[in-house]
């Protein structure tokens, strides 16, 4: 039998995608190819999940599930530093991994600057509209207004 990695006791929020979905989990123990966590959704023993915190992704097999309880095994090394700052400085991060959207940063200011931005470019093209539209219908009316005596001084000139 193979000789237990030695582990390390933690106590860790991260978020775990089991399938399509995505759950809050508590890592309890982590060694270099292993995680202990507890989470209120279990995944069935076998199946692969990810397992995220910061930037660190962890790519896993269910190994046990017992209860609210979960051993994962993962192929990589999992580089405990930088799982428990939430940054990964040692494995770069996966290209092409669709971004969870708590990850996403949210800056209310930024978002209502925009906004506003936004609103003012529609308010200024809405009323450029509407004063074309009245130039060329004032256009129009002057036109109409000045035609007939235009046409009489130029019969009276030939």
């Amino acid at each position: 039998m193979k000789p237990r990695e030695d582990r390390q006791k933690v106590m860790v929020k991260a978020r775990m995608r089991s399938g399509a979905s995505w759950h809050d989990v508590c890592i309890l123990n982590a060694s270099l190819h292993g995680l202990g966590i507890q989470s209120a959704e279990r995944p069935q023993r076998g199946t692969y999940v990810e397992i995220c915190r910061g930037t660190q992704s962890i790519v896993a097999r269910v190994a046990w599930a017992k209860g609210h309880r979960v051993g994962l095994r993962s192929q990589d090394p999992i580089f405990l530093r930088a799982l428990l700052n939430g940054h990964s400085t040692a494995a770069p991060e996966r290209a092409g991994r669709p971004i969870e959207r708590r990850r996403a940063l949210r800056v209310p200011q930024a978002r209502h600057d925009q906004s506003r931005l936004v609103g003012r470019t529609m308010e200024f093209a809405g009323i450029a509209v509407i004063a074309g539209a009245l130039a060329l219908s004032a256009f129009g009316a002057v036109e109409q207004a000045l035609a007939a005596p235009l046409s009489k001084i130029s019969k009276a000139l030939d």
